[in-house]
């Protein structure tokens, strides 16, 4: 069969990708080398979420782990060329705060200073340090470089007008094409009607990574189908099912970064009749997902965020809680179709700059690394 063949040779061409130093999927084992065993790269055609209760740190994630991880193998092989594209839509922030916080994570990537939001727009009681502002020209140059490979929108938050913005953009990139059928009306006559065929990317090796942040801020739209407003649950369905998965995953290949709150009734903590913490129900579940667990279905990946330290937690999987504080987060794998699941990453994490950095061992840490932790010394 012709589709056994295709299947057969997208192996081989994909072998001749690595062979000649290209990428095959946004590699994330170089950043992320114990995340990496099991999710070794965020592979193109699929839709993927990230999900975490209330300031937890959901909108970082995808920054810390996507998008930076590009600029982290921009700087360790400059002598590679990687094709990506972004596109970013901004339910939460504006477009200016997210700027601001690739700011504050790319002067602490590069010059090893920690600032955030706050300290460069000089709302802590003081102007902006000397040291910060001396930066800020370098870092600059190094965020345009970024951005030259982003769409940003803030100003869309209805499923469908997100669709059309991305589609518009996707004429841009490549070609979409039609094909005629036959079809039979009621009447038993033949008729002819175009419908969809594929895409062709005008670049093929660009892998386009499309992030909405977050879909619990969708806006309820009119649906002519139902003929009424949809619901919240319906309308993040509508943007997982009938967008993001039967149409820019499936027909134009590529990749969907959803990002979704857990429920508030998840986020309560849970205890058993003794009055103990019952840790496994204070973790994010696919069953808390927040306005809609279906959409869970639409996701070939999902992965968790989760701190103790939000629930009094001192000591978890031998790692010395009161010590990390919140600068402790699990990235969980919740779901995949692709890997293992239920399987839980230790990370670094700063707020202020977006940055994650796996933990080594809880065995291996020393009292070095947790004097830098305190300090906020860890560099990545």
């Amino acid at each position: 069969m012709d589709v056994v063949r295709q299947v057969k040779e997208r192996f081989l061409e994909n072998k001749q990708k690595v062979i000649e130093g290209k990428l095959v999927g946004l590699p994330i084992y170089e950043s992320f080398p114990r995340l990496g065993q099991f999710i070794p790269v965020i592979p193109p055609a699929i839709q993927i979420m990230f999900t975490a209760n209330s300031g937890v740190g959901k909108s970082n994630s995808w920054v810390g782990i996507i998008l930076l991880t590009v600029y982290k193998l921009k700087k360790k092989h400059p002598d590679r060329e990687f094709k990506f594209r972004f596109l970013i839509s901004l339910l939460e922030d504006s477009k200016e705060d997210f700027i601001a916080k690739l700011y504050a994570a790319l002067i602490l990537l590069k010059h090893h200073e920690r600032t955030d939001i706050l300290e460069l727009n000089s709302r802590r009681g003081n102007p902006l340090p000397q040291k910060i502002e001396s930066k800020l020209d370098d870092v600059e140059e190094e965020i345009n470089e970024l951005l030259s490979h982003c769409e940003i929108v803030d100003s869309i938050n209805n499923p469908t007008g997100l669709y059309k913005w991305g589609r518009a953009i996707s004429n841009k990139l490549g070609t979409h094409h039609t094909k005629e059928l036959d079809f039979t009306n009621d009447e038993g006559e033949i008729y002819k009607q175009e419908v969809y065929s594929h895409y062709i990317p005008n670049d093929p090796d660009e892998q386009v990574i499309w992030i909405i942040d977050n879909l619990n801020n969708l806006q309820m739209e009119y649906d002519k189908d139902a003929g009424r407003v949809l619901t919240e649950r319906e309308t993040i369905n509508k943007w997982t099912r009938k967008y993001g998965r039967l149409q820019i995953t499936k027909h134009w290949h590529w990749t969907v970064v959803n990002i979704m709150q857990q429920s508030a009734e998840s986020e309560k903590p849970q205890f058993d009749f003794k009055g103990n913490l019952i840790i496994e129900r204070c973790k994010p579940s696919l069953d808390g997902l927040g306005n809609s667990k279906e959409c869970q279905r639409d996701h070939i990946l999902i992965f968790g965020i989760w701190a103790p330290n939000r629930y009094g937690i001192t000591t978890y999987e031998g790692y010395n809680i009161s010590r990390l504080k919140d600068a402790y987060r699990s990235i969980i794998i919740l779901k995949s179709n692709i890997s293992e699941t239920n399987k839980e990453i230790p990370m670094y994490f700063d707020g202020a700059t977006s940055v994650y950095k796996e933990y080594p061992k809880f065995e291996e840490m020393t009292e070095e690394i947790y004097k830098k932790v305190e300090k906020r010394e860890v560099i990545p």
